[in-house]
Order: structure tokens, then sequence, then C-alpha cells
């Protein structure tokens, strides 16, 4: 039967499916350049600023990739902690992944840290996921040049805090060079715990870590536009 509507059926279904199974819609079509389970046992592609604090171990059924200890203060007022993925200096871009914080859930102050834009020790964004909210806890910070300072839109002690206990969660962390935009997810992929506005760094490294706790860190991927002519820096300088 002669039925004009039919093939437009068919490509309004087609069409449904591509989107209910496309990736999130915050990729907004970024390729991925990076991801990680550690399965292999190693961290291969990761750079730390202090290599002793961090290790490969199976926890929880899983290997993951674990800071160990804290590190000490640096130039200025700001996390002391971290690894970076190397080679992947990116502009706007998607992290994902799962953390643990394993500091007493007792310590309200605790903390994991996601970094992104990383130029170097004291140039640099982060996502301070905590167990309370205040003026430096729970938000987003940008190192630059000096102390850390809060730039998300959300009132001092009004972000919502979800890192209180030992259990995993999932994370998101996303940047749109045009708006300057960053969203922080906790959980809850769909409504972000932090927002921001800033383009004072236009890209670096992105990594995971801590400003002075312990944890883990799996499951870890990257979509990003990289930029290009740019050479990733050593991230202790």
């Amino acid at each position: 039967m002669n039925n004009p509507a039919f093939p437009l059926y068919f490509i309004i279904m087609a069409v449904s499916l591509i989107f209910a199974h496309a990736p999130n819609q915050d990729l907004k079509g970024l390729p991925l350049l990076a991801q990680f389970n550690f399965d292999d046992g190693k961290a291969g592609g990761w750079q730390p600023n202090d290599p002793s604090h961090w290790q490969v171990v199976k926890k929880d059924g899983s290997m993951v990739y674990e800071l160990t200890a804290a590190g000490a203060q640096g130039k200025v007022r700001a996390p002391t902690s971290w690894s970076l993925l190397a080679g992947h200096m990116v502009t706007s871009f998607v992290f994902t992944g799962r953390l643990q914080c394993t500091a007493d859930p007792a310590n309200n102050k605790r903390d994991m840290c996601i970094f992104f834009h990383f130029e170097d020790a004291t140039h640099f964004y982060y996502v301070h996921f905590a167990a309370s909210s205040d003026n430096v806890h729970n938000v987003i910070a940008l190192v630059n040049g000096a102390g850390r300072v809060k730039i998300n839109a959300e009132p001092e002690g009004k972000s919502v805090f979800r890192l209180t206990d030992k259990s995993w969660h999932d994370f998101k962390v996303t940047y749109d060079e045009k708006s300057g935009d960053i969203k922080a997810y906790l959980d809850d992929m769909a409504a972000p715990i932090l927002t921001a506005r800033d383009k004072t760094l236009s890209h670096g490294l992105v990594g995971v870590g801590s400003f002075d706790d312990t944890g883990c860190f799996d499951d870890i991927k990257l979509w990003g536009k990289k930029e290009e002519g740019k050479i990733p820096l050593d991230p202790l300088l």
C-alpha cells in the first residue's frame, strides 16, 4: 500500500533511537580522549605531584587509583595533592568517573578534588567536593598565582554537599569554552551542585586529588577539545 506517511514514520523512529542512545548531552559532540579503569594494575599516563603518595590497588572488587597521603602546602594556599592526565591540554571538556574519600567521616571538612585547566602549580581551577559548605569547602575555586578563591555562584554555605561517607560517588565536571560555564555534579548527573562562569584560564590539563585528605578514583573518562600547539607543563612547576 502506498502510504506517504510510512517513510516519515521510520525517519522519526530512527531519529528517536539515535537520541535515546546518544551520550550525555553535555558532551556536545566532543571526542573521547582517554579512559581508565586501572584493571592492568598501572596508572600509565598519569603525572602525580608526589608519586610516593599514589598507587593502584584492588579495592571493593576493582582496581582503583589511590591517594594514600596528604601533601604539603606549596607557594600559595591550594590543594596539596594531585595527579594529572598527561598529554591532553583541553579547552571545552567533560570529565567523569567515581571517587571515594577515605578520611574519617566525622571530619566535616573532608574533601576530594577535580582539577582542570591546570597550567602549573599556581594556575588552575579545581572542584572541591566536601562534607560541608562554606567559602572554601564544597566550591569551585580558582588558583591564579595566589591563594585559592571561590568562584561558584552558590552562596557561601548554601551549596549542596554529599561527600559525607566512605561510599563511592559518581562525579562529572564540564567546561564550555564559549560561555565559560563550569558545572560540577556528584551522584546526580542531571543536576549540578556547583556552577560558575569564568574565562580566566582558557586551557590546561585535568586531574584528580585532594586538598589535604586521602581517597580513591576509578572509571575515569575524558571527552574534550584539545588546545592545539600547547605543550603540557610539568605538574610540579
